[in-house]
Formats: structure tokens, sequence, C-alpha cells
């Protein structure tokens, strides 16, 4: 059982946050600056899970030795102390038990083997982050998820934690010495260990914030904050104070990965605050996600993309087969593992949109079915999605968005809506075009 004498804050540092000896200076001074009992979880460091995956992809048993080496240094350039600190000869071990998985795995690929090569990853990064704090002072021990209890339900995209049975088996004292927790993975039914999606690390922190009824969890970035419009558009967009939690779950599913989408349901029924800070500027408060806030009127506060969509048009049969056809389509494209971003069926054809480099593949899977559906792959478009409480059933806030696009000439296209979100797509080439012009309508620029 966990000792909590008093309410604790969750603090999670992912890759971004994880890169250079500044990175790591950053998190001492953060975890100094908190008079609270502290646990922290981390990603695995800067680039390491996508070097993990492209030498599992080789397969090549040659070069495992220079690559377990090059992984090291990685670690020793931001964290030194490592070497010589009270976890140097388990950092030794954790990258001699990575080298012999991935020597195992290149003879025999599996599934299990697969997901102890990537958790390797978050593991070194524990004992990095715990060789530098323990360096300043500061009272810390690696905990990693195996160890203290972590389980997952489903797997990948689909996992969740069970918070339940966390709460239950919790195996580490706050009052002695802060955890540094393994993000993004934990066991499964079988005790086996089973990987979340990306982004879980998220997860994880707020899984554990509920386990503990924490007073709040704050994810550190090396960004500001969430924006109304992606930076990606360069366009000048204001900083969101604050998000509910079904805005940030909106912008999560609908944008560039600025949170694990499953993240804040641990906390939704506790009421539980989360924060998206900067981990290198003490001046920004960052975002503040939580209950929902009643407004006089619903007003859009944010714009989600996703760009290189493709649509593919599907011609459905008499009334009959539509069922039918609809649930083969969707069931082939599940497993292989294909995300559907939208489905919107209308009398005699269906439209889906999948990611422009999976289109192709999609295509195939639709040719090679039995009784295959004659379909039509479209020119690329970008899903927008605006967010904001209240705004899907909003009559002035549909008027709003339509007159604007209608006085650019922009292509938009509505999607089905939720009640707190309109979506659209554009033709790629308007994108940017399109967000000016309807961010600016919607009063969403500085």
């Amino acid at each position: 059982m966990v000792d909590v004498k008093e309410s604790a804050e969750v603090h999670k540092f992912g890759g971004s946050c994880l890169v250079r000896r500044e990175d790591l200076i950053a998190i001492v001074r953060r975890v100094t600056d908190s008079t609270s009992q502290q646990v922290l979880v981390v990603s695995a460091f800067h680039g390491v899970t996508d070097r993990l995956l492209d030498q599992l992809e080789r397969g090549e048993a040659a070069n495992i030795d220079a690559f377990t080496a090059a992984i090291e240094l990685t670690h020793l350039e931001a964290a030194p102390e490592t070497v010589g600190g009270p976890w140097g000869a388990r950092f030794k071990q954790t990258l001699s038990t990575l080298n012999a998985y991935l020597r195992s795995y290149s003879h025999t690929p599996s599934d299990p083997i697969r997901a102890q090569v990537l958790a390797s990853g978050e593991r070194l990064s524990t004992l990095a982050v715990c060789s530098v704090l323990d360096a300043n002072g500061i009272h810390c021990h690696p905990a990693w998820s195996e160890e203290i209890g972590i389980h997952i339900e489903g797997r990948g995209e689909e996992g969740v934690i069970d918070v339940d049975r966390m709460r239950d088996h919790l195996t580490f004292d706050l009052e002695s010495s802060i955890p540094v927790v393994t993000g993004w993975y934990g066991l499964n039914e079988s005790d086996d260990v089973t990987l979340l999606g990306r982004g879980g690390s998220d997860l994880t922190a707020t899984s554990l914030a509920a386990a503990l009824d924490a007073r709040e969890v704050t994810i550190w970035r090396d960004v500001s904050g969430v924006l109304s419009l992606s930076p990606r558009w360069s366009l000048p967009s204001r900083n969101l104070s604050y998000l509910s939690y079904t805005e940030a779950v909106e912008l999560a599913l609908f944008s560039e990965p600025m949170l694990h989408p499953g993240a804040v349901e641990p906390l939704r029924a506790l009421g539980l605050p989360l924060r998206l800070r900067p981990l290198h500027d003490d001046g920004v408060d960052g975002t503040r996600i939580g209950p929902s806030v009643l407004t006089l009127s619903p007003r859009v506060r944010a714009v989600g993309s996703l760009p290189r969509l493709r649509p593919l048009r599907i011609e459905l049969g008499a009334a009959g087969s539509v069922a039918p056809t609809l649930a083969q389509v969707s069931e082939t494209l599940g497993q292989a593992r294909i995300s559907v971003w939208s489905l919107r069926a209308s009398p005699g054809e269906a439209l889906l949109l999948v990611s422009e480099r999976a289109s192709e593949r999609a295509a195939r899977l639709l040719s090679a079915l039995p009784q295959p559906p004659r379909y039509e792959v479209l020119p690329p478009v970008t899903l927008l999605s605006f967010v904001g409480e209240g705004v899907g059933g909003d009559a002035e806030v549909r008027e709003n968005i339509r007159s604007a696009a209608d006085a650019a000439d922009i292509d938009l296209v509505r999607l089905e809506s939720s009640e707190h979100a309109l979506r659209y797509t554009v033709p790629s080439e308007q994108t940017e075009q399109a967000l000016e012009r309807l961010a600016r309508r919607l009063g969403l620029l500085t």
C-alpha cells in the first residue's frame, strides 16, 4: 500500500523534456521547487523509442553491440552521474538485458520480446533521471511498472490502466523517497509486459494521480501550453489558459498529439486538475484542464486539424446491403489497423477518411474482398474540428463558420458533429487559407 500523508502531486516528463543535460537540470529544479509529496513519471529519452523500433524492424544481429553502446551514450551524455551512482549497476544490467532481447528477437521475433525491448527505453530513463536527482540531494528511486502493480486492460491504442487495482497494489512510500515511474507500459492479465499507445505515459501519469487521489497532475512539455491553432500553421494563435476535459479530449483526438486521448478519463470522475506546462519557462503557467465551465453562449475555443487525409467514396447498393457493406469495410480496415477518422453514410454512398499514407493499402484491401464494393479514392483533405463547450448544437456558431468559408470561397464540407465539436473537411491546398480566415472570424488569433 502507498503511504500518503498529504495530497501528492504527479509530474510527468516526456521525451521532449529528456533531450539534453539542461533538461535534466530543469527537472531537478522543478522537483526542488515543489513542497508536496511527489511522484514522477518519465518517458524514454527523446528519439530512443524510434531507434528501438528501427532496430527491431531491421532485425540485424551483427550491429546489436554497437546499437546498445549508442543507446548507453545517449543517456550518459545527459546524465554522466549514472555510471558512478547508486543505480549504475542496474543501468548496465538493463543495457545487457536489452542486448539479449534484441538478439532473441533477431532470431525469433515475438510480441512479448518486442514489448520488452521497447519498455527498455523507459527503464533506462528512470535510472538516468534518478541518478541526476540523487546527485543533487533528492531522495528518489526507480519504480518500474511491473514492480509497482500497473496493470493494463486491452492493448495499444485501446489499452487502459486498471486504476482500482493499482490503488490496491501500489508498493511505494512517498514519505521517504520520490518514485520515478516508467510510463507507457504495464502488465497484462498474464503478467507479461504490454504497451499502451503512443503518448501512453500521459495515461500512466493521470492513472497514478487518480489512484493516489492526487492534488493535481502536471505534464511538462517543450511548448508554452495549448494553442487555439496547431503551431504547425505558424499563425499567431492564442494560448488557452483553461480547457474542459471534453475540449481537451477532442483536441487530443483531432489535432497533433498534445495529450493521450484517454488521459483525462481517470481524472474526470474525481474532478482532478491536469496542467500542461513548459519545462524551461518559469513565467508561463501553461494550460489547465478540468471540469466544464458554464458560459453565457457557446463559442469555439480552438480548431484541431488533421492534415493529409484521403476520402474513400464507396458506392452502396440497395438499402438491405448498406449495413453489411459498411460492417465488412470497417472490419477489414480495423483488422489492418487502419484508422478511420470519419465515416458518413448517405443514400447510395459512404465516405470514409483515412490517412494518406494508409490510403493505398486500404484500397488494396477493399479490392481483395470476396465481394469488393465499388470505390473511389478522392484528393487529399484536412479535417478541421471546431472545439468548444456546446458548439455542436449552436446554429449561430455553425452559420458563422459557414459564412466565413463562403466569403473566402473555401470548399468546406461538413462531417458529423458532437455536442462539443463541429467537424469539416477542406481540400489540402486550402488548409492554411481556411484556418487563417476562419480563426480570424472566430477571434482565435492574437
